[in-house]
């Protein structure tokens, strides 16, 4: 005989998977919109699932990587309780039309989803995301994109990559409506002209700056700074649990049939240990950090 009401099946969840789903449901509270646990529970479970697909062999070495390493969909270190911690400083409303910049392969734009009701529009360097979450290169965002229609935005760790942050800077500002809230999240120096030569290795060849630079940069093409947090301690975590995963990078090797893949593979993977131990050890010691901007877009004249 069945009982009188009847328990939703409850889906198991790694710790990782319980992590994301209590930060999910504190943002259901913070935001005042109702909880579904089995929904969400289901949904974690699918992306984590996701996340640990391997990607295909065709595809380059780094974004194998980045995959294997920081999870399916990401080019950095960074989770949904990350995500989401940036998302709350925008203090936007629950339907908000939301840009994303470095928004890597979508999973950023997996983990705001999960935790908002915000429509969103993903960028990145290069075009992404042809799944669930799209994700649009700038250079056709630039000429295609209306301007004003975002009610704010995040930039996950994408103005140190380009070769010219003042651009990418000015497409933000474009993208927002007057006054809307924008998060800058980036690598800065402590101090002027220092040199992370041995950190990074990007291909478009971008430059750290310090975080008043970057301020002036921001400033410069129509937002008013309104706040810079240091985020180092928060961000070092993050590089952490993905160094514990380097080991399951180097087995990928062996899923690998052709010999010049192999090499190419190995040679990428042991070049970007030594950039991540350099820039983890720069992080700790101070002269690298992780800075949080919060800027607004001034009102257009």
């Amino acid at each position: 005989m069945a009982n009188g009401h009847d328990k939703s099946q409850k889906t198991a969840l790694p710790w990782r998977g319980e992590v994301m789903f209590a930060a999910q449901r504190f943002n259901a509270w913070w935001e005042g919109y109702a909880f579904d646990p089995d929904t969400t529970r289901q949904a974690i479970s699918k992306r984590m699932s996701f996340a640990s697909v391997p990607v295909a062999n065709s595809a380059p070495p780094r974004e194998i990587i980045n995959s294997t390493i920081w999870g399916g969909g990401r080019e950095d270190p960074g989770d949904a309780s990350w995500s989401l911690k940036c998302a709350r400083t925008l203090g936007l409303p629950l339907k908000a039309t939301v840009a994303v910049l470095g928004a890597g392969g979508g999973a950023p734009l997996a983990d705001l989803k999960a935790g908002s009701r915000w429509k969103l529009h993903g960028f990145a360097a290069t075009r992404a995301g042809q799944g669930r979450f799209k994700v649009t290169d700038y250079q056709s965002a630039m000429s295609n994109f209306n301007r004003a229609i975002c009610d704010g935005g995040i930039c996950f760790f994408d103005l140190h990559k380009e070769r010219d942050p003042t651009a990418l800077a000015l497409f933000a500002a474009e993208l927002s409506k007057p006054n809307a809230p924008f998060c800058f999240i980036d690598f800065t120096t402590y101090r002027q002209w220092a040199r992370f030569e041995k950190c990074f290795d990007h291909p478009l060849s971008g430059t750290v700056v310090t975080a008043d630079r970057l301020t002036r940069t921001l400033e410069g093409v129509g937002f008013r700074v309104t706040d810079t947090t240091d985020e180092t301690r928060a961000f070092l975590p993050l590089v952490s649990e993905g160094w514990g995963r380097w080991r399951k990078a180097y087995d990928y090797v062996d899923t690998l049939t052709n010999t010049k893949q192999q090499a190419e593979y190995l040679h990428a993977l042991s070049r970007m240990a030594r950039l991540w131990a350099e820039r983890f050890e720069a992080l700790k010691s101070g002269q690298l950090r992780v800075t949080r901007i919060q800027a607004r877009r001034l009102s257009q004249n």
